[in-house]
């Protein structure tokens, strides 16, 4: 039967002939606790691991480095560490949509077609981590 009703929606992708992607929707959490560098690492490198193109990868890019200032400027003005804290999860969060806006359909095209999502846990805390200190020291540096 050729009728559209039976046709599948989503094509399956390929198998990632390098590392597999990680779960875009897992990017949250070094979003919030590393800001919106660690979010703006993940979210290229994971684009990059899913097969999108170069325009995807720069737009998760472009949204990070606009986070990223925000970030600095914002937390050089306000007073107490918890202002800077709550702005660097704000500013992360941001970074997280825009890495859902571009890769959801992608890994669930990647999912589709039989791949195993690899696990965030030990990048994830290096990004929070590693991301979270090279902020700090922008903001110090312009404080």
């Amino acid at each position: 039967m050729n009728d559209d009703l039976f046709r599948p929606t989503i094509a399956a992708r390929p198998t990632a002939v390098g590392e597999p992607p990680w779960r875009p929707d897992s990017i949250i959490y070094p979003a919030i606790f590393g800001g919106p560098l660690a979010a703006t690492v993940l979210g290229t490198l994971n684009a990059r691991r899913l097969g999108l193109g170069r325009n995807v990868q720069l737009a998760v890019i472009a949204v990070g480095l606009a986070c990223i200032v925000a970030r600095v400027v914002a937390t050089s003005s306000v007073t107490g560490l918890a202002g800077g804290r709550i702005l660097g999860s704000i500013a992360g969060a941001v970074v997280w949509g825009m890495v859902i806006l571009t890769q959801k359909k992608a890994f669930r095209a990647y999912q589709y077609g039989g791949g195993e999502p690899s696990s965030l846990v030990g990048p994830g805390i290096g990004a929070a981590l590693g991301c979270g200190i090279v902020e700090a020291v922008l903001i110090a540096g312009v404080s």
